[in-house]
């Protein structure tokens, strides 16, 4: 009975370790992300969805994002699993919608990125956004 309690106890401080190794290095946001979410203002709202090809050096994450009618450059600082970005647009099928898109947002456990978007072309208003690789 003592051997299995001292190798339960081993065995939970060694994956405490490892948590505390992981939560210290930053997450690898490189690659392919679909990055949408909602913006509402008022009685009026707003949505996106783009695909993101991103590359992370250090901690500064940019690409190219481009959807069905849009895009923008994508530009951020990562921090742990902590994203704060702006996407300004590029083009767009509605040039009303041209500004710049601000996003703070957290990798969950499930490895999609949830947070809050405001736009520059929408004072006072805010949304959700959220980031998941693909």
């Amino acid at each position: 009975m003592r051997n299995r309690a001292w190798t339960a106890a081993a065995a939970a401080l060694a994956i405490a370790g490892l948590a505390t190794g992981a939560c210290g290095q930053s997450a690898d946001f490189s690659g392919r992300w679909s990055y949408s979410g909602l913006i509402v203002s008022g009685r009026a709202a707003t949505s996106f969805a783009q695909i993101c090809d991103l590359k992370q050096t250090d901690g500064q994450l940019a690409g190219p994002c481009h959807g069905p009618n849009g895009g923008c450059s994508f530009v951020g600082v990562v921090s742990g699993g902590q994203i704060d970005a702006t996407c300004r647009t590029t083009f767009s099928n509605d040039p009303g919608l041209a500004g710049v898109s601000t996003f703070h947002g957290a990798l969950a456990p499930d490895g999609i990125v949830r947070g809050g978007v405001i736009h520059s072309r929408f004072p006072g208003a805010s949304g959700a956004a959220a980031m998941m690789r693909i």
